[in-house]
């Protein structure tokens, strides 16, 4: 039996983060939001994330604001990687 890749910050959220989440939570890029560049802050709102970005445009609180809503499988890469155990690397 091959055991499925744990997901973890460096490989598969932060690139989304770069993609999706600029400018606002990256700082290098004159953000003004909590950054999201770095594995603790992500970490440590990772429930906050997870709801935001299930929201739907136009509902208070919708993430990314400036992008459109995410996919329903970007999305899930954030699930499993809090079920995975928000592994750094």
């Amino acid at each position: 039996v091959t055991e499925v890749p744990k997901l973890t910050y460096q490989a598969n959220i932060q690139p989304i983060i770069l993609g999706s989440c600029a400018p606002c939570h990256i700082p290098s890029q004159n953000g003004s939001k909590k950054a999201y560049d770095n594995y603790a802050n992500t970490s440590a709102d990772a429930d906050d994330i997870i709801m935001r970005i299930q929201l739907n445009p136009g509902d208070r609180g919708f993430m990314p604001f400036k992008h459109p809503k995410l996919s329903d499988s970007t999305i899930n890469v954030f699930k499993q990687w809090k079920a995975d155990g928000l592994l750094e690397k």
